[in-house]
């Protein structure tokens, strides 16, 4: 989708960047397999069963977030797009 919105590009941006940030975050939980796992005020312990279990639901919810299914780019000649686009 290309749009000449730049409010409509921001948000995307803001949108996009903190979908990376959680992702990485995710990922992080899932590569330090011994690090323990803060959730609240509890402190679950690397090597635990739940540890272990919590890793498993978030590997889960990384295949299913993936990558954003979409994308916009700004118009390069403000005629290509129209206004109703974005």
């Amino acid at each position: 989708m290309q749009t000449n919105n730049p409010e409509f590009m921001e948000f995307i941006q803001q949108l996009q960047a903190w979908h990376a940030d959680r992702v990485e975050q995710l990922k992080l939980i899932t590569e330090h397999k011994d690090a323990s796992i803060m959730l609240n005020q509890d402190e679950i312990a690397g090597d635990s069963p739940i540890a272990k279990g919590l890793r498993i639901g978030i590997q889960i919810a990384l295949d299913k977030l993936g990558k954003l299914p979409f994308s916009v780019s700004p118009c390069q000649i403000e005629t290509e797009c129209d206004e109703d686009e974005a």
